[in-house]
Formats: C-alpha cells, structure tokens, sequence
C-alpha cells in the first residue's frame, strides 16, 4: 500500500471511492470541492492510498480540520483508513496543529460532523483516541416542491410586504463585492468566504433586503456544497430583526433550490422553530464532532 499526495487528475478515481464509501453524505457529489477546494484559511491537503494502481482510499486536511476520510468498503480492515488517518494526523501537526476535528471546518464541509448514524466510523475514530463532544450539531430538511409554502409567488408577496415597510428585497448581483465587505464588517467568520461562492453560483444564489440604500438582511444557497441546494448561510442586521426578512429571504431561497432540486437542506441550524414555522421540517439529521490533541 502506499500513502501519497492525490492530484485533482485522479478525481474520476477519488469521486468513485467516495460513491462507494459515503453512505451518509453526497460526498461524491461535492468530490472536488471537498477534496481540493479552498476554505478562508486556505487550501486542503489531499491524500490518496494506493494498493497497487488501485485507488483504495482518500482524505483530506486542512489546518486543524480532518474535512473528508473514505476507504473503498471491499478495502476495510486492512489498514487502509489507519494509514490515511496517520498522515493526516502528521500532515496537520507539521502545520502547527495541536488538535485535529471531524469535519466541521468553517467555510467548507461536507457535513458540521459525523452523522450520528454512521456508528462504524464513530465507535473506530474513538478507540484511536478521539474524544467525542457533548453537543450534537443539527440539519434539518425541506421540501421545497409540492410546499404551498414554497413558491416564487409566495416569495413575491413577501417582498411586497417588505417593501411596505420600506425595504427592498433583490437577488445579489454576481459582483456585489459592498455585500461582502458588509457582511464581514458584522458577521465575521467564514460568511464572507460563503457568500462570495454563492455569488458565483448561476443564478447569484444570495437574496438581500436593503433600506435605504444600505444593506439589512442576506440569506444564500449553494455557498458550500455547491450543487446540492444547501440553504446558508443567512444574517439580519440587529436592528432590522423582527421585520419578516429572514422569512421572505429564506423563501427566496428555497424557491431557487426548488428548480433544480426536491429538497433543501438547512445546515447548522440555530432557530429550528424558524424554520418549522415558514416552511415545515420534513426530516433532521444529526452530527457529532470528535477531535484529537495531536501532541
């Protein structure tokens, strides 16, 4: 076996490996993204494991972030996925790490951790000494077709109503670099990184409000995991809050995602009830977050 740097020609291969192995996330969907993307602190360091011309496994590292480790089913158990883990682990402590995480780096996952469902790779990780966290992360799901709730006419009369309160409610322009540089004035974070994808998305897959000129409230799709209609990340300015925009925003969205998919997937939530009350929760799911002190 050999462990090595995988280049973006052998995507075909990881995208593979990734269908096979991935029964809880789109990874496959999202290979090249997940595996060679960049996040805001900078871009990943993809791996591959090779059992003689063979493409067995692949992960990716980046900072102190484990974002993406899969082994071809017919290849578990026989050190694949210890090997790819090991370099990981020295790949992120030769960056300076002292701790590596599951999954969860801002800016650009696959998922805010492991799928709690996914009890093989959990019970794995922590007999290597990773250490499980308290707090569950959740996603939660939405029908976008066949919603009444959900249409461009109920988007429309939305922003009408915004409008009689004196905003203006739009889709963002692919150059709106202002938003950017607003959002990261008040938000912070990795939403600026988000954001300026989902701008780059066809159609922009950001909605803003605006009074006055000056920028109110955003919500986005396809920001991360670009593709597969994922709903985020979405801010209102502290005193525009209460005013119906994160409504009207999150249903301009959903409408969007809508064209291309039958559901969209709400990720990281805070509200829940937000998004029960304007649209309704068809399914959650649920994630945990393990991490390791490197040493």
């Amino acid at each position: 076996m050999r462990i090595g740097p995988l280049e973006r020609s052998s995507l075909a291969e990881a995208t593979a490996v990734l269908a096979a192995a991935c029964a809880f996330d789109r990874a496959a969907e999202v290979a090249d993204e997940k595996l060679f993307g960049d996040a805001p602190g900078g871009a990943p360091r993809a791996l591959g494991a090779w059992r003689g011309d063979a493409l067995t496994g692949v992960a990716a590292v980046a900072g102190n972030r484990l974002r993406l480790l899969a082994v071809t089913p017919t290849m578990r158990g026989q050190g694949v996925g210890t090997a790819l883990l090991a370099a990981c682990i020295e790949s992120a402590r030769t960056a300076g790490a002292s701790t590596l995480r599951t999954l969860d780096q801002p800016g650009n996952y696959l998922a805010p951790g492991i799928d709690e469902r996914n009890t093989e790779v959990l019970a794995w990780l922590e007999r290597r000494g990773w250490r499980r966290h308290a707090d569950l992360r959740s996603n939660v799901v939405i029908d976008v077709r066949g919603n009444p709730r959900v249409s461009e006419d109920r988007a429309a009369q939305l922003a009408l109503s915004a409008a009689d309160r004196g905003y203006q409610l739009r889709r963002a322009r692919a150059d709106e670099r202002p938003l950017l540089d607003a959002v990261a004035a008040e938000f912070a974070g990795a939403w600026p990184f988000e954001l300026a994808r989902a701008l780059a998305f066809d159609p922009p897959g950001v909605h803003v409000a605006l009074r006055d000129g000056v920028y109110c409230a955003f919500a986005a799709h396809d920001g991360n995991n670009r593709g597969l209609g994922w709903f985020g990340p979405t801010g209102t300015w502290p005193a525009h809050r209460g005013r119906g925009l994160g409504e009207a925003l999150l249903v301009a969205c959903l409408a969007d995602v809508a064209v291309h998919h039958p559901r969209c997937e709400v990720a990281w939530i805070g509200p829940r009830a937000f998004y029960d009350k304007v649209a309704g929760i068809a399914d959650e799911r649920r994630f945990v977050v393990l991490s390791r002190e490197l040493g």
